[in-house]
């Protein structure tokens, strides 16, 4: 099993703001962007919006559908544990959808709130926890901030009742989420990393001139998503390409296929419903994934759950 000293040193050769270059399919999705905008292109559509939401999901999926296969490799589990490890990840999956049907407010704040954080990951040249969060709030504060009735139409879809209150307190936290950004990106230019802050900074700018569902395409699917692929590239080391694309294909596809059977409106066509579906989708998704992506980035916590599992099974760990 390997050290934590070398998984450490693996999470930090994978950190997405540790210089890693953009990815190459981030450029072309920007160019192809501007150019349907000046070729008249309207991003306003029915079906554009709809492509979007569809779109999200087809390119951001793939990088939580490893989340199983991560965690076993780190913790070097056995049958017995990693069937629990799933039964947990699915039964955080299944509450979230519930949580959904009883109380749609409190789950979007949850949901806005699993974002910051989350996003927040790709901030590590800010050493305060608060700062990130911050930073990775940017990404639901900058649209909320310059596309507020776009976002209000969103929300309301999801929330499924009026939640001004949420987009007040998005929109009073805009200015310092955006102050809070730079300076992430004024340290990592000083560092070199310059492609990374440019593709950031085109980032921001789409998700607060865009409609939300294109501009959180463009940084979620082209940036953010691929940028994590590499991660998971790196901590499974043994992984053949072909056995990627194999098992993240199947598991995006199960996702889907059952997604479709529980939120029906996901293939409806209609733009709205199908960007709160997607929305949905992916937040009954991150919950689990935020849970394990923080057990698997903390030693404290990587620690307690070698140790359980090397009690209760006593050849987890050893392989």
């Amino acid at each position: 099993m390997e050290t934590f000293a070398a998984l450490s040193l693996n999470r930090e050769a994978a950190a997405p703001s540790a210089g890693a270059a953009v990815p190459f399919i981030f450029w072309p999705a920007l160019v192809g962007g501007l150019a349907f905008s000046i070729w008249g292109g309207s991003f306003d559509t029915n079906l554009t919006l709809a492509a979007a939401a569809v779109l999200m999901l087809f390119v951001g999926l793939p990088h939580g559908a490893y989340d199983l296969a991560v965690a076993s490799h780190a913790f070097s589990l056995g049958k017995k544990p990693a069937a629990l490890i799933f039964s947990i990840y699915l039964s955080t999956s299944f509450f979230m959808l519930a949580m959904w049907s009883s109380d749609p407010i409190a789950t979007l704040v949850l949901f806005l709130t699993f974002s910051a954080i989350h996003f927040g990951d790709d901030w590590q040249m800010l050493e305060s926890g608060l700062l990130r969060f911050l930073a990775g709030a940017s990404i639901v504060c900058i649209p909320t901030f310059f596309q507020t009735e776009a976002v209000l139409v969103l929300f309301r879809a999801l929330a499924q009742n009026e939640i001004r209150w949420v987009v007040a307190v998005l929109i009073a936290a805009t200015p310092v989420a955006i102050l809070v950004t730079a300076v992430g990106m004024t340290i990592s230019w000083r560092r070199g990393n310059k492609a990374w802050v440019c593709a950031q900074t085109a980032s921001l700018i789409g998700l607060a001139v865009l409609p939300p569902q294109v501009g959180f395409l463009l940084y979620f699917g082209f940036l953010h998503s691929p940028l994590h692929m590499r991660e998971v590239v790196i901590m499974l080391p043994s992984w053949s390409k072909k056995r990627f694309w194999f098992y993240g294909t199947l598991i995006c596809l199960g996702c889907l296929v059952v997604a479709t059977l529980l939120l029906p409106d996901l293939i409806s066509g209609k733009s709205k419903e199908m960007s709160a579906e997607a929305f949905r989708l992916l937040s009954i998704l991150a919950a689990p994934h935020l849970v394990l992506t923080l057990a698997m980035r903390s030693d404290t916590s990587r620690r307690k759950i070698l140790t359980y599992f090397s009690q209760n099974d006593p050849a987890a760990g050893k392989r």
